[in-house]
Order: structure tokens, then C-alpha cells, then sequence
């Protein structure tokens, strides 16, 4: 099925005959006014939460969340990354022209493009090299100084809403959450929420990578599959820090984390440890047994992750919601989901600015009660929250 925000509109409409809105970003403004009464919105998701709540029972409850699902409490998007704010810097004055040529491009192809010029310069001996380095080293770090750590951790109300409905409903020791994201948005609330968990880590003191740890069910699973900013490689071993927090913020000590960089590369890099078992995982379980997969927050922008979800795709048992926020036609990934949501029941297209995003998700969207959805339960939990992150 497709929903979309016309299906929205409609719905609303039977409340409130007089609702003048004919378009998408006409709904994103009467909602953030206040004006639609959080009741009338969670009665007009009914329909897709009945669906959603039959199917999160069964075996297992899977979650793929991309960016998107942080950028309320702070994250930057890296769309927003400037190269401009590194050339009038005077120690890559020297290499200034290139910069200009490129910065028109994405992060990605940005750094895609920079890694092949260290390369050229490497080879010819060009000492030019050496500011190059230096820029990639920068940007990198500021990936995570100004973007993945810009999350403010006293305002995750969303997350916390998310895992205490999932709590309600039950199915937390089937949960696996899957997510590229760097942020420890996840880990602080299900810590604040006292809910145990299993990320691939095992020890207290020091905690190393062990795949072992993720065979097996009864408990959350927090699969990072792009790594963590509290990652670190430490005698050949991929170890776990224990982060701080201070007025929101987390603190980090100063070593570069284990990441896949978004760069043409991160392909390869998940054929080593620990991604390369993290990725495994992943398929294996969307592969096999009967599943409810939810993915949300996330631009389909990494072939090795919809390689993975075109072969859950091939599993008949499996119950599809994919979240789409941008146009359709620009992501190939689900244009082609359009299309099987034709010949496949079990495939579900939700998309649009206000149906795919996070807030709409949490609290309108994802069920609270193994019975049929009570509006009423799903409207005291919302405002419970609400109130509690004021």
C-alpha cells in the first residue's frame, strides 16, 4: 500500500469539514501551529497504526533509522556541509583553485574527489599532497565535532517516547535496531530508560568487539553498521569508550573514532571488522524468519544497505514499511518500491515531509498497545511525554 500526504489530508478533512489545505507544506504549517488537536492527528493514523501494531507481532521487530531520525534534537545534515568555509583558510591557500572546482559538489563526492588528488600528488611527489592531507584529516574531524556531536542529549523526547512504546508493547527483547548514524542518541536513552541491550560488545573495563554476543535473542539490539563516535582501534582491537556527558553534550577523548567516512570507500570498508560482521548480521536477519522491517530517516543512498534490503525483499515472510521524506522520483531505491507495491501486499510505501519524519512516526504512527490501537491509550502516552520533556 502508499500513503502519502494527500491520505493525510483526507482523513482530516472528516474531522474538520472546513480544513482548507491542498498542499504538503500547507499541512507542515497548520500542524506546527498548533491548530489540529494532537487527538484528530492520531485518530487519522489509525489505520496505518492498526496495520503496523498486527504485524510488530511477529517473531521480530526491525528498525533501519537513518539521520533523519536525529536531526530534531540537534544533528546537522550533512547536506549542509560547506567546503567554501575551508578556502580562505591560508593553510590550503596554496591549493585554493582545486577547492573552488569542487565545491559545488556533495560531502561525498567533495571527499571522493579530494582522496583522489592526495592519491595523484602521493605518486608524482608533489608536496601539495601534504595540505591535502591535512584538509581530509580537518574535515573528517569536523564531521564529528560540528555535525554528529551537535546532538543535544537533554532533548532525545522522541527516542525516549519510541522505546517506552515499544516497552508497552511488549516487544523490546525482539527489537533490533539497525543505524549508519554516529551518535549515541540511542545508547543514552535506552540507558536512561534502564533497558538492557546488546550493541556487539562485550567486558566493563574494556569493551571489545565479539560477534558472539549478538547470536541470540531476550535482549535489544543496537546494530551501528557505520560505526560510533566512541569507537576506537586500540592494539589492532576495536574497543568501546564510555562517553561523558555534560549539559547535553557528549565528551569524546581526543582520538579519531572508527567510522566508514561517507566516501566512495565505505563499500570496502565493510568487508573488514567489524563491519564486515555487523553487515552480516544485518542480512542474516532480514534474510530469514518472519519480520516487520521499519526504515525511516534514511536516504537509500548506500548501495551495501539496499543490497541488503533488496534481498530482505526476497524473504515472502517479511512485512515492508518504508519511510521516504524527499521526492520518489530523485531515489531510485524507491521508485522501484513504488513499482513492487503493485504485485507485493506485504510492501508498504509511506512517503512525504510529513508522514516520513520521525516526530510524525513516534507519535502518531507506531502503536503502544498489543490490542487494537486505543486512540485514547495512544493520546495519554503522547501527552505523558510531551509533558515530561517540557
Amino acid at each position: 500500500m502508499i500513503f502519502n500526504s494527500e491520505y493525510l489530508i483526507e482523513k482530516l478533512k472528516h474531522k474538520h469539514g472546513d480544513l482548507e489545505v491542498t498542499s504538503e507544506d500547507e499541512l507542515l504549517k497548520l500542524m506546527s501551529s498548533g491548530k489540529i488537536p494532537d487527538k484528530d492527528l492520531i485518530s487519522a493514523f489509525t489505520d496505518i497504526r492498526l496495520k503496523l501494531g498486527e504485524h510488530m507481532k511477529l517473531d521480530d521487530v526491525l528498525f533501519l533509522f537513518g539521520n533523519g531520525a536525529s536531526i530534531y534534537a540537534g544533528s546537522k545534515d550533512t547536506h549542509d556541509f560547506c567546503l567554501a568555509n575551508y578556502t580562505q583558510k591560508a593553510q590550503y591557500r596554496e591549493i585554493g583553485d582545486t577547492l573552488e572546482k569542487i565545491k559545488t559538489l556533495g560531502i561525498e563526492e567533495q571527499l571522493n574527489a579530494l582522496i583522489t588528488i592526495q592519491t595523484f600528488y602521493n605518486i608524482t611527489g608533489d608536496q601539495l599532497e601534504n595540505s591535502v592531507s591535512a584538509l581530509i584529516d580537518e574535515i573528517k574531524k569536523d564531521l564529528i565535532c560540528e555535525f554528529v556531536n551537535s546532538v543535544d542529549y537533554q532533548k532525545l523526547s522522541l527516542h525516549n517516547m519510541f522505546l517506552l512504546k515499544l516497552r508497552a508493547f511488549s516487544c523490546l527483547p525482539r527489537t533490533q535496531i539497525f543505524t549508519p548514524n554516529y551518535d549515541l542518541a540511542f545508547e543514552y536513552t535506552l540507558d536512561q530508560l534502564s533497558i538492557e541491550y546488546c550493541d556487539g560488545f562485550s567486558g566493563f573495563v574494556n569493551r571489545q568487539f565479539d560477534s558472539r554476543t549478538l547470536a541470540g535473542n531476550g535482549r535489544t539490539k543496537l546494530i551501528k553498521i557505520h560505526g560510533s563516535v566512541n569507537w576506537v582501534l586500540d592494539a589492532e582491537k576495536i574497543k568501546e569508550l564510555q562517553p561523558r556527558f555534560s549539559n547535553g553534550k557528549v565528551e569524546i577523548a581526543d582520538t579519531q573514532p572508527i567510522l566508514i567516512y561517507p566516501t566512495s570507500g565505505k563499500l570496502y570498508q565493510t568487508y573488514a571488522t567489524p563491519y564486515s560482521e555487523l553487515m552480516r548480521h544485518m542480512l542474516n536477519k532480514m534474510e530469514t524468519g518472519n519480520n516487520v522491517i521499519t526504515v525511516l530517516g534514511y536516504r537509500y543512498g548506500d548501495e551495501h544497505i539496499n543490497e541488503i534490503l533488496y534481498k530482505a525483499l526476497e524473504n515472502p515472510n517479511n512485512i515492508f514499511y518504508f519511510f521516504g521524506y524527499g521526492s520518489i522520483e530523485n531515489c531510485t531505491f524507491l521508485a522501484n518500491i513504488r513499482e513492487l507495491t503493485e504485485s507485493m501486499p506485504n510492501v508498504n510505501l509511506i512517503f512525504g515531509k510529513v508522514l516520513a519524519s520521525f516526530d510524525t512516526f513516534v507519535k502518531y504512527i507506531l502503536p503502544a498497545t498489543l490490542e487494537k490501537t486505543d486512540e485514547e491509550k495512544a493520546l495519554e502516552m503522547l501527552q505523558k511525554v510531551l509533558v515530561k520533556h517540557e
